[in-house]
């Protein structure tokens, strides 16, 4: 295998390769599949491998190209079933054939092909079954909202086909209905005999159940094991659900029994390679994610999760610990960062560690058990391998635990998004999960993140989009009981968003009506797996309903007549944008006010705080431009070019301690810009603050300034601050070395050759 690797995406061909040896046992529910294949199968699931090799290979020897290719594609020889699909296809409509190379196609992570066979195996045959349960596989394994969809067609027309009550169970079991399930496994359980299939994997979800129910899973476990010695699954598949509910170190421990009782189940080997990554075990996840490929290469996740740990060797680590104001250690940090931005990036990145691990231990009254590693990717393909395995991923940052990755700012456009906020709500999931043994509900997880982004981070943002206030108005907020859905199987585009701000919202309101140590009290008993009612009880004296009704009222006194006057606010807004276009500077300045009057806290493009700066700044009126961004500033408003003129304003207007907070906020959305860090070191270094000026003028160096020298000065500057001579005179032969005439480091030179003597 080459030393580097690449980012993998797979398109409509399936990949050269004699043989894939690898994959997950795979039950056929197809009554009309052909007896000799069936025969084959029983001895695949009984774990005879040997045997079922030996039949299946027995049977390339028959005049049906399509029990070659199932054979050929059981026996892991994917360019031959390939083949052999096709020729069956150009000479029958069978729609078991393009099933079967749908199968083929699942099998190899390639699943848009896979969905497009199975849609033709239905052009064909509109009622097969087999074609419908793997169309529901590969939506399942998308996340795609149909698939449920797909399995109420089978179950409508055979309400006892276990296939379609097997995948409907997996569903129920991510919304964590785990007695949902267990009565559909039953009914499935029951019908088996005619597939003539082994219970393997209703035992397996079976385990699963229990493991949400925090029941022992080695009954469900043995019985499974008695049938099959080698299923892997009966471990694999209940890790799945811890992963799912962020259990990632229990999830590993799944894992590893999965491979000591199949080493060849490539899926178990690159996941479990995968968790070890993310746990921060680098050398355990190389091994296994190397055991993966080699049993599986076609597998995307595994070549890029290779790929990353490539990467991960080049990029700059540093390790710090973390006091309390007595001098008590918190805790300690690895920071990751990529070399060619580490030297702008890295003071902030401890400095805004530093001060949320403070908040968070003493909000949550938690204290760190391990190191907690933060990681920051320029690349957002990076990122997204490092989270899910798969590039394109539409987050910014994800906590696995202790360990928590996110985009940098370098990785999106700039202003895109806020990275110190990112960060800021990364590090309250390290604490908060953590601190629960990760037995939050989704909901709070999530929202007490959003609430401390709120309330204790570097942003002061309190938006919320209009899709937050429509759902509002529509009364589509979901209850509290079902808001994890939200989150794992949206029903409309936008509802993740929705549920975001929704949890945020619940928190920020819980604790405004009954006080922060509420909040503690709930992560607690969940940390105790005390259930909802119960907790809800102790920390707020309501139910589910209760809480729901207040909530729900605090929403409508709160923003209720905004959200029903938002067609009003659009009208608005392109009136005033109209005004703007005509040059009605006074008609554009009156309406884009009645805009900030309505909504003071939306402060995205084109607000109205836009249109009021826009036309106070055409119509020559400077100073009323100037407090209107100001007040857009006070709000939250964070684009940088905006930021980067107001500080110019600011400063023009001898208001430059404002210019200081500006600049400040800016670092935290694109610290890239050299005029604003020169310009904050100046200021650091007149107030006296030797750690400021040495950061700006560090990262000042590292954003590339037109003359390297003056950062170099400047640093300079900052030791002489701290009386540290020797470390001033470097700097100061740094800068001479770039720019020998530069009379400011001539200067300082020759002030400290006439000092201290040094070595």
């Amino acid at each position: 295998m080459p030393a580097k690797h690449r980012i993998v995406f797979f398109t409509g061909l399936l990949l050269a390769g004699v043989s894939v040896q690898g994959h997950a046992l795979q039950f056929r529910f197809d009554l009309d599949r052909a007896k000799p294949l069936v025969e084959c199968d029983v001895h695949r699931y009984a774990g005879e491998n040997e045997d079922a090799d030996a039949c299946y290979r027995e049977l390339q020897k028959s005049t049906d190209f399509l029990i070659q290719a199932e054979a050929a594609a059981a026996l892991g020889e994917i360019r031959r079933a390939n083949r052999l699909f096709r020729r069956a296809s150009e000479v029958s409509d069978n729609p078991a054939i393009k099933t079967g190379w749908g199968k083929v196609f699942l099998s190899t992570h390639q699943v848009a092909d896979a969905i497009a066979l199975f849609r033709e195996a239905l052009l064909f045959d509109p009622n097969h079954h087999p074609a419908r349960l793997g169309l529901a596989q590969a939506l399942t394994d998308t996340y795609q909202g149909e698939a449920r969809k797909e399995l109420a067609q089978i179950l409508n027309d055979d309400p006892a086909h276990p296939g379609a009550l097997i995948q409907m169970a997996r569903l129920e079991l991510e919304n964590q209905n785990t007695e949902v399930a267990r009565r559909i496994l039953e009914a499935a359980e029951k019908e088996l005999d005619a597939y003539q299939v082994p219970p393997l994997e209703i035992f397996a979800l079976q385990a699963a159940a229990n493991l949400l129910d925090d029941r022992p899973i080695e009954p469900w476990v043995r019985q499974a094991l008695a049938i099959n010695p080698t299923y892997g699954n009966i471990y694999y598949i209940p890790a799945r659900y811890y992963i799912i509910t962020y259990r990632y170190r229990e999830a590993i421990g799944l894992y590893q029994k999965a491979v000591s009782v199949d080493p060849e189940l490539a899926v178990a080997q690159r996941d479990l390679g995968t968790n070890l990554l993310r746990v921060n075990d680098v050398f355990g996840a190389r091994y296994h994610l190397n055991q993966a490929f080699d049993l599986d290469p076609f597998d995307a996740q595994t070549i890029n999760s290779l790929r990353l740990l490539d990467g991960l060797d080049d990029m700059r680590v540093t390790v710090f610990d973390v006091d309390d104001e007595d001098g008590n250690p918190l805790g300690r940090v690895l920071l990751r960062l990529d070399e060619d931005e580490a030297d702008a990036l890295e003071p902030y990145v401890l400095d805004l560690s530093e001060r949320a691990m403070r908040t968070f231990t003493e909000r949550y009254d938690f204290r760190l058990q391990k190191p907690m590693v933060v990681e920051l990717f320029h690349d957002h393909d990076d990122f997204g391998v490092r989270t899910v395995s798969t590039p394109g991923i539409g987050l910014l940052g994800v906590t696995f635990g202790y360990l928590t990755a996110m985009d940098s700012p370098k990785a999106r456009a700039p202003g895109e998004f806020h990275w110190g906020s990112t960060l800021w709500h990364e590090i309250a999931h390290v604490y908060t999960l953590s601190a629960t043994n990760h037995l939050l509900p989704r909901w709070m997880s999530e929202g007490l993140s959003v609430y401390e982004e709120w309330t204790t981070g570097p942003l002061k943002d309190r938006m919320l989009s209009f899709p937050v206030l429509e759902a509002i108005r529509d009364k589509t907020l979901l209850p509290i009981e079902t808001l994890d859905l939200g989150f794992v199987r949206p029903t409309y585009n936008g509802q993740v968003q929705v549920s975001y701000a929704q949890a945020g919202l619940l928190c920020h309101f819980i604790a405004s009506r009954f006080g922060h140590d509420a909040l503690t009290s709930l992560l607690k008993d969940f940390g105790r797996r005390i259930p909802l009612e119960t907790a809800l009880q102790n920390a707020v004296g309501l139910d589910a309903k209760g809480l729901d009704e207040a909530f729900l009222n605090h929403l409508d006194e709160r923003y209720g007549e905004l959200a029903r006057s938002l067609d009003e606010y659009s009208f608005v807004a392109r009136e005033a944008q109209r005004a703007l276009d005509n040059q009605d500077w006074e008609g554009a300045v009156v309406l884009g006010t009645d805009l900030i009057q309505r909504y003071p806290e939306y402060i995205a493009p084109g607000s109205g705080y836009d249109i009021v700066a826009a036309a106070h700044t055409a119509s020559g009126d400077v100073d009323a431009a100037l407090a209107n961004r100001w007040a857009w500033f006070e709000r939250g408003g964070h684009e940088p070019t905006v930021l980067q003129q107001l500080i110019r304003d600011l400063r023009s207007n001898d208001r430059h301690d404002d210019a200081v907070e500006v600049m400040k906020a800016l670092n935290w959305v694109m610290p890239y810009s050299p005029q604003e860090h020169a310009w904050l070191g100046e200021h650091f270094l007149a107030t006296g603050d030797s750690a400021g000026a040495l950061r700006e003028f560090t990262a000042l160096l590292a954003v590339t300034p037109d003359n390297p020298a003056e950062a170099y000065y400047g640093r300079a500057q900052a030791a002489m601050l701290d009386s540290d001579q020797r470390l001033a005179r470097n700097e100061v032969l740094y800068a001479l070395e770039i720019s020998p005439f530069y009379r400011p480091a001539q200067k300082l030179l020759l002030e400290l050759a006439n000092g201290t003597q040094y070595d």
